[in-house]
């Protein structure tokens, strides 16, 4: 028996799924029930994603469904999460799950021209056109700690036509030489005009096996070259050997004293810097300035992600459609589509995902 799907309208929630509905139960113009073999479960989702702080989870199972775990952390009811346009999966440094992805990248070699001519059917033909045999290709991998690109804990502030720091971001630090461990961020960057002068971070450390104590600040100056940071003196450090953990360069980048054993691991938007108590309990720590990367990119610059933004200086997200392979611990496969950011209100932060099961 062969299943269509069927577009419910938007409730008062925002949501909408696509409702699985037997043919048996239409009527054709023969009279003939179809005899087509099964569809697996499909489904069209509107997730309001929002938050700044919070995921939105969503179980792929049957049409789909958004679930509110009492602890994500330990749970595998849900295999996709979403947070404004980000997309994480329940695995790897993500969640207790097996769920894996991959980014088959049917679209990655668009021009920002193309991407913004594509219509929503170029996107239903790149869907369709993904099947079972792509499965045997993929390459599926789960979240992991990854480079950050270098630009997360600053910012253009158009008001003030000028870079600030972005206090945000944020992350726990295991020291050089096992000589405990920090959070830290940076809550100031002083420039003339376009050259950077120095930098404030603001760091809480402890010793191995303490909790984190009150914040203090060191001040990096840049305006020479770069700055060499030691949380253990809260001062400057030596730029040799284990004499400091991060470096602050004139080129606003992070750099990690990997060589004495130092590393890092984000501080999540949800946690507050202020308010956390230990950074000794990362999944790992790695030796450059980190962030969590996955088969859904973060970045928003090119075709691709999920998006790109901004392609008509009007700060608007435009998706890329391409179509990702999902794979659960028990083995099933999704292909996954997101379709939009926008709800019917042109709110933002609603993407539309679209799925259907492969295997």
């Amino acid at each position: 028996m062969r299943f269509r799907t069927e577009e419910r309208s938007a409730g008062p929630s925002g949501l909408r799924t696509a409702a699985l509905l037997p043919l048996a139960l239409l009527v054709s113009a023969t009279g003939c029930e179809s005899t087509d073999p099964p569809v697996f479960e499909e489904g069209v989702i509107v997730v309001d994603a929002t938050s700044a702080t919070d995921f939105a989870y969503l179980s792929l199972e049957g049409e789909g469904a958004i679930v509110t775990p009492a602890d994500p952390s330990s749970s595998t009811d849900w295999q996709m999460a979403f947070r404004r346009f980000q997309i994480r999966l329940n695995g790897g440094v993500s969640g207790p799950g097996s769920v894996e992805g991959d980014n088959l990248e049917n679209n990655a070699n668009a021009t920002a021209e193309m991407v913004l001519a594509f219509t929503a059917e170029d996107g239903v033909a790149d869907f369709e056109a993904v099947t079972d045999a792509d499965i045997s290709g993929a390459s599926f991998s789960v979240d992991a700690v990854v480079p950050d690109p270098g630009a997360s804990w600053f910012r253009f502030d158009p008001a003030r036509q000028t870079l600030v720091a972005d206090p945000g971001a944020a992350w726990k630090l295991r020291e050089s030489s096992d000589r405990g461990f920090a959070v830290f961020r940076v809550v100031e960057l002083t420039m003339d005009g376009q050259r950077p002068l120095g930098a404030t971070v603001e760091y809480r450390r402890h010793g191995a096996g303490g909790t984190l104590g009150s914040s203090a600040t060191i001040a990096a100056d840049i305006s020479r070259g770069p700055a060499f940071l030691n949380f253990s003196e809260g001062a400057p450090g030596s730029p040799a050997g284990c004499g400091w953990e991060i470096s602050v360069t004139p080129e606003l980048s992070i750099q990690v004293n990997a060589d004495c054993d130092a590393g890092t691991f984000p501080l999540d938007a949800a946690e507050n810097f202020s308010r956390v108590s230990k950074a000794d309990d990362a999944p790992e720590y790695a030796g450059y300035l980190s962030t969590i990367g996955g088969a859904f990119p973060v970045s928003v610059e090119d075709a691709s992600g999920i998006y790109w933004y901004n392609l008509q200086e009007n700060s608007r997200m435009w998706p890329t459609y391409n179509v990702f392979l999902v794979r659960t611990g028990e083995g099933e496969v999704y292909k996954v589509q997101v379709t939009g950011y926008y709800n019917v209100s042109g709110e933002s932060g609603h993407p539309t995902v679209k799925f259907r099961r492969l295997r």
